[in-house]
């Protein structure tokens, strides 16, 4: 009998639908390639990372590009579920506002969650490991986009629009006109200024101050006269 017909081969060990190896291999990917960037993590690390063979890797993913893919697209797809339920969760209902300090309070508890998701922790590394490796891969960018903001932020900008629609905001209406314009007003302003605090700041202290402050100056700019 040949030996091709008494050894078992690789993808009959581990199937490639296995979800139990293909977790385990896209989060281990994501510890390697954060922590030695794309073109210095191995296949052989991340296996070791993941405790499955070289070959499950392989059987699973194809080549490291196509994990290294993977492994953002599925980061993306975990952020973006957690902002949508954000969204369901804390976005608040026009019928149930009293007043502006009630929508101020609401917009606070959104924006501080959605900064803190989308501005802290790991997914700050894994995009700037995206915009490094971008030039080598000319689609991630795109990708990226399509697979984060490009899904959270019309839904974001479609609800603050119900909050204009609702007489809560005053918002003109060529801002209304521009995709995603309120949604990156809200959001970024205090991102951006979430992400320079300083080390040796006390973090909740100032993550807490600047998101209030770019939710005070988005109201600055919309609240009804």
């Amino acid at each position: 009998m040949s030996a091709t017909a008494t050894t078992p081969t690789a993808t009959a060990e581990e199937p490639q639908g296995n979800p139990r190896k293909r977790r385990a291999i896209l989060d281990a990917a994501g510890t390697v390639f954060l922590r030695d960037g794309f073109s210095r993590a191995s296949i052989d690390a991340i296996a070791a990372e993941a405790k499955v063979s070289k070959q499950t890797v392989y059987n699973h993913f194809g080549d490291k590009e196509r994990l290294f893919m993977a492994m953002t697209d599925d980061v993306q797809d975990r952020t973006t579920a957690h902002v949508m339920e954000l969204m369901d969760r804390d976005f608040p209902d026009p019928s149930q506002l009293a007043g502006p300090e009630d929508l101020r309070a609401a917009l606070l508890q959104l924006t501080g969650a959605w900064i803190r998701v989308v501005y802290t922790g790991p997914l700050v590394a894994l995009r700037r490991l995206v915009d490094a490796e971008s030039d080598h891969h000319p689609d991630l960018q795109e990708r990226w986009f399509a697979n984060g903001p490009g899904r959270t932020m019309p839904r974001l900008n479609k609800l603050l629009s119900a909050l204009a629609r609702a007489g809560l905001l005053d918002v003109p209406t060529e801002v209304l006109a521009v995709p995603d314009l309120l949604a990156q007003q809200l959001t970024s302003p205090a991102g951006s200024n979430v992400r320079r605090i300083p080390r040796e700041a006390d973090f909740e202290a100032e993550f807490d101050r600047r998101v209030a402050q770019g939710v005070d100056f988005f109201l600055r700019a919309y609240a009804p006269r």
